[in-house]
């Protein structure tokens, strides 16, 4: 079988746990489009690129790709890429996706639709790559990402660091609407996504130029690997309302004032009511040192502990740990 390349990128971008893999898998359903498992590897090696650190022939990519274990989570097998066909790294990212396709029996799909929360940081180098690439920026309430977030063993421990968090990694998909503007980067609320999701989706697939399709409003264009299918367990079912206001039974009345006070602005700025506005109180010295604490011993012990458990399997790859310093990073 003949390899079947790309011709379009889709980038969906934005703070974790604000739906980026519900949009993926939404616009995966597309007939013209494969949505891939999260690409965190795909930055990294291109900074391997410009460094110096590796020869920027595909082939020396290629195995560069090959050990990361960000790039094993997608349980796909590569042989040698075709030296006429894969001749510089956008090409090769192309063939890879395009093998996963065939994988996932999407062979004939030439869109490709990656979520990776973190590509809104990236998005001036995405562009570079790829320059007639689009980028959605998927925003959600910073209370309900707290909510989403705290229980996990990956990202912030606290309120405290949930709300800075998530203002940090939200501005940086607002500073690509800003410079790159409503032609290349659109906006969408998690809200209308699940509230009205056949309205959402014709606004995104005419962004992309695509036909809409009634099977995207499934959302079961995305097959999660094994090592993110415990987090992932909504995705293959329609977005269910219902989740939109459940942070106010899942975080604490302090919590939310606490998340309040420190965004500030930033929630009514995104469109977001606020319950306590001018009145919230600041953390206190005391919330302040048991906000450390929690995220000294739940984020520094025990929930590396259960990150490394399940991630045993990749541990052999020699950039697992590398990869882990930058997650902290990133968080």
């Amino acid at each position: 079988m003949a390899d079947t390349y790309l011709n379009q990128h889709v980038f969906i971008g934005g703070c974790s746990r604000s739906g980026t893999t519900l949009l993926g898998a939404m616009i995966g359903a597309h007939t013209d489009c494969i949505c891939s498992p999260e690409s965190h590897f795909k930055i990294d090696t291109l900074r391997a690129i410009k460094r110096g650190a590796v020869n920027d022939h595909p082939t020396d990519l290629l195995a560069l790709i090959k050990r990361h274990w960000r790039f094993k989570i997608w349980e796909l097998d590569l042989d040698t890429p075709p030296d006429d066909a894969v001749n510089s790294y956008p090409r090769l990212l192309d063939w890879i996706v395009a093998r996963y396709a065939r994988q996932q029996n999407k062979p004939d799909a030439s869109i490709w639709i990656d979520h990776t929360p973190e590509n809104a940081s990236y998005t001036g180098s995405l562009f570079e790559l790829f320059p007639d690439a689009k980028m959605i920026h998927l925003v959600r309430d910073g209370r309900a990402v707290a909510a989403s977030i705290l229980p996990l063993d990956w990202g912030p421990n606290s309120i405290i660091k949930a709300a800075r968090w998530w203002m940090r990694m939200t501005s940086f998909g607002l500073a690509a609407e800003s410079t790159y503007g409503p032609g290349r980067v659109m906006r969408v609320n998690y809200e209308n996504l699940v509230q009205e999701p056949e309205q959402t989706m014709r606004r995104i697939s005419d962004f992309l130029g695509l036909a809409f399709q009634p099977g995207m409003l499934e959302a079961t264009g995305f097959n999660p690997p094994s090592y993110t299918s415990r987090q992932h367990k909504l995705v293959g079912n329609r977005p269910d309302p219902s989740v939109v206001n459940r942070w106010e039974s899942k975080l604490t009345a302090r919590q939310v004032e606490i998340f309040e006070n420190l965004t500030r602005d930033f929630l009514p700025f995104l469109g977001y009511d606020l319950k306590y506005g001018l009145k919230s109180k600041a953390p206190s010295f005391a919330e302040v040192q048991m906000g450390k604490m929690r995220e000294l011993f739940r984020g520094e012990i025990a929930n590396k502990i259960k990150w490394l458990r399940r991630s045993y399997p990749l541990w052999a790859s020699r950039d697992f740990y590398a990869q882990a310093r930058l997650t902290d990073i990133n968080n």
